[in-house]
């Protein structure tokens, strides 16, 4: 074996450090872009769970005002009365605590929604 046939090979052994930089910037982003889209699925599955539980919970309040004429339910009279199962969430996927409001014959659920900040784009709203 000559010198220069023994370079050779041992060059083409190992992996160089420019080659191992780019092999982890191209892990790393590909890692960046799962959990990013990841994210991105868990915001609209809170968003799909937290409008079926206000749903419920508009239902059940639309209940409480056949049987009660007067007076807007809150939840915890939802409960109380069974019209709303005691398992019930209160809270949106969040943790911002949905809210009854009754005004002009119309019965409206909400809650803050992601942002944390009531009266936003992204409150979570259901109506009658």
């Amino acid at each position: 074996m000559t010198l220069a046939h023994s370079r050779s090979r041992s060059r083409s052994r190992g992996v160089t450090p420019i080659a191992a930089a780019v092999a982890v910037l191209a892990i790393g982003a590909g890692a960046s872009c799962v959990w990013w889209l990841g994210g991105l699925g868990a915001a609209q599955s809170g968003q799909d769970s937290s409008k079926a539980d206000a749903a419920q919970i508009l239902s059940a309040a639309k209940a409480f005002h056949v049987q009660h004429a007067q007076g807007c339910p809150t939840l915890s009279s939802l409960k109380e009365e069974e019209f709303l199962s005691r398992n019930a969430r209160g809270d949106d996927a969040w943790g911002n605590r949905f809210r009854v409001s009754c005004s002009d014959g119309e019965i409206s659920v909400s809650a803050a929604g992601r942002d944390g900040k009531p009266n936003t784009a992204d409150d979570i709203r259901a109506a009658r």
